[in-house]
């Protein structure tokens, strides 16, 4: 008997160290799998719908669906991609056309400070001239090096993710529900247990992907419906930038607007500033903050501070698919007590007495 719980033991043992070490095998390909499995969950009836057409080969089917994925996301980037090289495009023509010197820049700037109430309590002449915009100019073309080939770096890891997740999604979409069965019959968890974190799972999906994309296309067409009217350069590079920082809930897109405003404020156009954080402020935040817990609250049952915290954790530790994944793990968290609740609260009642 003792001797059957030594084995017991010791293959434990040996499970929780292969397990430990399976998983720092497979940390760096983590984020690209989930990102896989919230696609095939996404278009698991296409793929059945192409099934049928296919006559049930389930590779062709599965690798259509993996094309058509990869229009649907190529497709506007790409589209957005040669607007915004476009206008940095102008931009830099622009500019080489247009020289003017640091000194100049630095008198406009004060002498559009000068206009504000605070103003005489600052030494204006201390804190814009021409030796701190010169320094302001040398710091960035420092970190101009610095910042293209993080970018290149970063070229490199985005397509080895992508790899990565469009090989995950094939096999997925095939073997998908294979791998659920098998979870499932490795939890020690009750089967209606086990249901319950596959539903909350698959809202928790839908609504954090519906809404959060539903609201970065609104903030990005109204910003940049903003910034043409305003007169602002590159209104398209702009309203992407909005686009994607509108991820953030709450506070995403005013990392755009507001800087902006305040930006063509400071430059002479005060009331093009005025209109935009007014717009900013009271139209396209106001999506955020009303409509994202409608859509996105409603379905998972969160508290509007929890989805705040669990994307901004979830984007600082995975990335920009930590919007997604944030919530369905802090989702799936919230859902584990609520199990743990259900299971032990006769004896918590006990404890509590």
């Amino acid at each position: 008997m003792q001797l059957k719980n030594y084995n017991v033991y010791f293959f434990f043992v040996i499970l929780i160290g292969v397990t430990i070490l399976a998983y720092f095998i497979l940390k760096p390909f983590l984020v690209p799998f989930l990102i896989a499995g919230i696609l095939a969950h996404l278009f698991a009836s296409f793929y059945r719908m192409l099934l049928k057409i296919t006559r049930q080969s389930k590779a062709w089917s599965s690798l259509l669906t993996c094309l058509v994925i990869a229009l649907i996301i190529l497709t506007p980037i790409i589209l957005v991609s040669s607007l915004v090289v476009s206008e940095v495009q102008n931009m830099l023509d622009y500019s080489s056309q247009n020289s003017v010197s640091i000194e100049s820049v630095a008198d406009n700037v004060r002498y559009n400070l000068s206009a504000l109430p605070l103003a005489k309590f600052i030494a204006l002449e201390r804190v814009v001239n021409q030796e701190t915009m010169s320094n302001a100019v040398q710091s960035l073309s420092q970190n101009a090096l610095v910042i293209l080939q993080s970018t290149y770096q970063g070229i490199a890891n985005i397509v080895l993710v992508t790899f990565v997740m469009f090989f995950s999604l094939f096999y997925l979409l095939i073997d998908g529900n294979k791998l659920i069965k098998k979870i499932m019959q490795l939890s020690p968890l009750r089967d209606n247990y086990e249901n319950i974190l596959i539903e909350k799972f698959n809202s928790i999906t839908r609504a954090t992907i519906k809404g959060t994309i539903l609201i970065a296309i609104m903030q990005g067409f109204l910003g940049g419906v903003l910034f043409v009217v305003t007169g602002v350069s590159a209104p398209i590079l702009l309203a992407l930038l909005m686009t994607l920082s509108s991820v953030i809930p709450a506070i995403g897109a005013g990392l755009v607007w507001l800087p902006v405003g305040l930006f063509m404020m400071l430059t002479g156009n005060v009331m093009s500033g005025i209109i935009i954080i007014l717009f900013g402020a009271l139209v396209i935040s106001t999506l955020d903050n009303f409509i994202r817990p409608k859509l996105v609250g409603k379905d998972t049952e969160m508290h509007p501070l929890l989805i705040l915290f669990s994307t901004l954790g979830g984007i600082v530790l995975f990335g920009l698919a930590g919007f997604i994944v944030g919530p369905i793990i802090m989702s799936l968290f919230v859902t584990l007590w609520d199990i743990y609740y259900l299971e032990f609260r006769t004896q918590l009642k006990e404890f509590n007495k």
